[in-house]
């Protein structure tokens, strides 16, 4: 006896290859499954069903249960593979349109690493409904009244809080984008400030301190001359300093030839340290393990703190 037709219009044969093997796996755990497919025009439909024997008879509605539930993880999963990026690039196209084809690519890109970062869990350790999940429910709930499932319908008419999801994620993916490229051009401004500044030292080495600061010293390790950046801290106030943005307004003012940062495991700030990389990139050095390293880490010493 059949119980179910699956159909579908896009990726048809993709379609019919995952329900097979989907179907064999079933198999394996003991159903006793039978399936065959029909063509009209380019769309295809698989019937999928349980054997009518003794032992189907006999435990019928579990079995039926059982059964339903596994096609609905199946179809599921064809909908994850196969139209959830087609989904992204849908909701790019309507309502980002003002978007170069190119800039939509990179985003869908975007949203595609969210949704498999995406683990599920909520701040304070609770779980949220998953998609995978939100899809197969909405799917159970059609199979309940129905035999017959064109996939291409139940994705444009039924999963409403599924592609609400995806709309959500698109927009996170979008602001991700926007971050990325804003960051972009204010390293291009760094870039283009350290070319055209005159370089006051030959060679400077950078390390973490105590207390979020930070040790300059120039090629013979001796302290960095304050003078250099003074006057930036004069233009900060005290209480607005934040050592991180100080060291990058001093880095720029000094402009070194060559630059070597100390003791990477310690900085605190990843960031601090892609930036200072992506702006002295022709010019930086990680030094792996050296005197300077040792003999300072964690140091209250004279050397030039900021």
């Amino acid at each position: 006896m059949f119980l179910v037709t699956i159909g579908a219009i896009n990726y048809a044969e993709n379609v019919k290859n995952f329900i097979y093997n989907q179907m064999n796996n079933l198999k394996q755990e003991g159903f006793d499954i039978t399936c065959e497919h029909y063509n009209i025009n380019d769309n295809i439909f698989i019937k999928c069903g349980l054997k009518d024997n003794l032992l189907t008879r006999l435990t019928d509605k579990k079995t039926y249960e059982e059964f339903k539930y596994c096609t609905s993880r199946i179809i599921t999963e064809a909908i994850l593979n196969y139209w959830e990026e087609k989904l992204i690039r849908k909701i790019l196209k309507d309502n980002y349109f003002y978007l170069s084809e190119k800039e939509r690519d990179v985003i869908c890109k975007n949203a595609l690493k969210l949704l498999q970062e995406d683990k599920g869990i909520l701040p304070g350790g609770f779980y949220k409904i998953t998609r995978r999940n939100k899809v197969m429910r909405d799917i159970l709930d059609y199979l309940a009244t129905n035999d017959t499932i064109i996939i291409d319908g139940i994705v444009n008419f039924r999963l409403h809080s599924y592609i609400k999801e995806l709309s959500e994620t698109v927009e996170r993916a979008i602001e991700m984008f926007i971050a990325e490229r804003e960051y972009n051009e204010f390293i291009k401004l760094l870039k283009y400030f350290v070319e055209i500044q005159e370089s006051k030292v030959d060679e400077l080495h950078i390390m973490p301190a105590v207390e979020g600061k930070y040790l300059l010293l120039d090629g013979s390790h001796n302290k960095i001359n304050g003078e250099f950046f003074e006057e930036i801290r004069a233009d900060i106030r005290e209480g607005d300093i934040n050592h991180d943005d100080l060291l990058i307004s001093t880095l720029i003012t000094i402009s070194p030839r060559k630059l070597y940062l100390h003791n990477l495991n310690s900085f605190k700030n990843k960031e601090l340290v892609k930036t200072i990389t992506n702006v002295f990139s022709d010019r930086i050095s990680i030094c792996p393990s050296c005197e300077i390293c040792s003999s300072n880490a964690n140091v209250e010493s004279n050397n030039y703190r900021i």
